[in-house]
């Protein structure tokens, strides 16, 4: 992966920023299995999606992402209050066209621009890019908890919930005993680096749909890159490390970030669904006003009065062949979305 920082600039003053990264992408490598609600639709439907996987799969294509692969949520541009959403996004599509042509000159060719997670709210601004030929489509939605002022303890937020889920709750607690929870030291870090990664691919590897995958030394360098900013949360049994959690601070936000559990003792002791819990519990702890609990598991976060919010994505290839099949290329890929939204609380 490789980045670019572009800023944008009237009469000499920076008015706006982006942050893009440039990453090879590979369809073979990225779409794991054919889910369930794949293999509802029509036998000729099916086919044609194996014949676009087939088209395109074993070869990698880089893309110039505005915005991060690694994190949700609208984080790829910043323009001053001076500039109206629309030519902001018309000053975006310009700068990006002017990258891709500096990064192919020094020799790293782009085969398509994919401008990621831009918020519900700017989606009549962001018609400029569907004009321009770029391809509207999301994937599962942000699940964002935002934090009532009445909450200064975890107990505040059990009473703000109903009977139901409360003892739902406590017996996903009772679940968990057994188990020892820790915060990981600096040192605790680096040295359980090669089980970080373990126990992360033991999640992801089951996963349909991976855009981006971690490398063996990403924990420990995030850590040594953001300090306190970013932590570890481990989960031990006998002393074993069978599963952890991680967070970013992000002023007033806490970002959940990657995790990894051992599958079959994450059925017996519910480690996701408490993992769940801890971050709520450590972010009123911390007195943020969000929690960002990012995608998947839309249902389950729910039940914890996470929201969804829709995040929309853009993307146009170069070849104007493949940018007029990307539509049906898309909504292959796209998961299933079929999920029931929860509310625990009384009001």
């Amino acid at each position: 992966m490789r980045f670019s920082y572009l800023v944008f600039y009237k009469d000499k003053a920076p008015i706006g920023i982006a942050y893009c990264q440039v990453s090879p992408f590979s369809v073979g490598e990225s779409v794991m299995t054919e889910d369930e609600d794949f293999k509802r639709y029509p036998c000729l439907v099916r086919a044609f999606g194996r014949i676009v996987r087939n088209l395109v799969a074993g070869k990698n294509r880089n893309l110039l992402i505005c915005g991060n692969l690694l994190l949700t949520g609208e984080h790829g541009f910043y323009f001053h209050e001076m500039v109206d959403k629309a030519t902001a996004f018309d000053l975006l599509e310009e700068a990006l066209i002017v990258t891709q042509a500096e990064l192919e000159s020094s020799g790293t060719n782009i085969d398509g621009i994919f401008i990621k997670d831009i918020a519900e709210g700017h989606k009549a601004p962001v018609q400029v890019l569907v004009d321009r030929k770029f391809s509207e489509f999301y994937f599962h939605p942000n699940m964002v908890l935002k934090l009532r002022e009445n909450w200064l303890s975890f107990d505040d937020y059990m009473d703000d919930i109903s009977s139901k889920y409360k003892v739902r709750a406590r017996k996903t607690f009772k679940s968990l005993d057994g188990i020892e929870k820790s915060k990981l030291t600096d040192a605790q870090i680096f040295e359980y680096q090669h089980r970080l990664y373990e126990l992360y691919k033991a999640v992801v590897d089951n996963q349909d749909f991976n855009m981006v995958a971690l490398n063996e030394t990403y924990m420990p360098e995030l850590k040594r890159q953001l300090g306190d900013h970013f932590n570890i949360y481990g989960y031990f049994l006998d002393g074993k490390l069978i599963g952890y959690y991680t967070t970013i601070d992000n002023h007033h936000e806490l970002e959940a970030h990657f995790l990894g559990f051992e599958p079959e003792l994450n059925r017996a002791y519910h480690i996701y669904h408490n993992m769940l819990f801890d971050i709520l519990k450590l972010g009123i702890e911390k007195k943020v006003k969000k929690i960002v609990y990012a995608r998947t598991a839309m249902e389950i976060k729910s039940t914890l009065g996470a929201e969804a919010h829709q995040m929309f994505c853009y993307i146009r290839a170069n070849n104007k062949l493949t940018n007029k099949v990307l539509g049906p290329i898309i909504d292959y890929l796209k998961p299933s979305t079929d999920w029931v939204p929860r509310n625990p609380f009384k009001d």
